[in-house]
């Protein structure tokens, strides 16, 4: 059995984890989520992608990258709604990935603006990670 294959056997056992998230699919001004990102990254022939925060529409409003995989881990950054990740499909632990750059384009209401860097490390919840049109 090759490492492709125990690779996406692996991924494809995380998919059926239970999530804290549902997967959003919502319009927001000019960006539509498109569901849960992690759905289609056993897919994937490349390592880096990116993904959009979602699913922050609670109390909170916002996800927390974290240095480990785990909620007990120290903070890194917050990011709200809309916000992209670039997320390294490599790297799993149960739930979370790797996350290794962030930017955004858009407002939290989804109008365009100009390309902000948000540089992070860590990892994030993927239940909180969506697809997205932009």
């Amino acid at each position: 059995m090759g490492l492709a294959t125990t690779l996406r056997g692996a991924v494809a056992a995380m998919l059926l984890l239970p999530s804290a998230a549902q997967a959003e699919f919502a319009v927001y001004g000019e960006v539509e989520l498109a569901g849960l990102a992690r759905v289609n990254w056993p897919l994937s022939r490349v390592a880096l992608l990116d993904a959009m925060v979602c699913n922050v529409n609670g109390p909170d409003g916002f996800l927390t990258v974290r240095s480990g995989p785990d909620t007990s881990f120290p903070k890194v950054r917050a990011f709200n709604r809309l916000a992209i990740l670039t997320v390294d499909i490599r790297e799993w632990s149960g739930n979370w990935v790797r996350i290794v750059d962030g930017y955004r384009t858009v407002t939290q209401n989804g109008i365009s603006q100009p390309v902000k860097e948000l540089p992070v490390y860590g990892w994030a919840h993927t239940g909180y990670l969506c697809d997205f049109y932009h």
